[in-house]
């Protein structure tokens, strides 16, 4: 260099390596935002659903009683249906609250939030007496989720 500062910015280097002929580098923009969108997509594979729930409580149709309530512990209630078969319900509930936000750069309009959110899960397994097998699965509720199995 001559004592002469030379000024490169990011326009001319991806011009330079050939990313891009247009000055704003529109495909080194579409690499890091596919990279991103791929990342999230992988990690949220891993999130509960209600797809995953099904598969796992399906999973006891057909199996032992026994083993279900040694896995699952004691039911939240069990009743002896008219035709005589085995109702076993598992309950779970809470509330959560939400934490309430005040006004700043992204939210500038004031406060919002706050309150709190019911979650639930009622889960059934009705079984047969005579043979002790799971004869049928039904669940309901927004906080019936697990992961799915692959």
């Amino acid at each position: 260099m001559n004592g002469q500062t030379e000024t490169i910015d990011i326009k001319t280097i991806c011009r330079q390596h050939g990313l891009s002929q247009r000055p704003d580098c529109e495909e080194t923009k579409m690499k890091t935002v596919t990279t991103i969108l791929l990342l999230a997509a992988s990690l949220l594979a891993g999130c509960a659903t209600q797809q995953g729930y099904a598969q796992k409580v399906n999973h006891w149709q057909g199996r032992d009683v026994n083993e279900l309530l040694a896995a699952w512990g004691t039911p939240t209630s069990q009743m002896t249906m008219p035709n005589g078969k085995q109702l076993y319900t598992y309950r779970s509930a809470y509330s959560q609250d939400m934490p309430i936000q005040g006004g700043g750069f992204y939210h500038p309009w004031g406060i919002n939030g706050g309150g709190s959110v019911y979650y639930s899960c009622t889960t059934n397994f009705v079984a047969d007496p005579a043979s002790h097998t799971v004869e049928s699965v039904s669940f309901d509720g927004n906080d019936c989720i697990a992961p799915v199995r692959k």
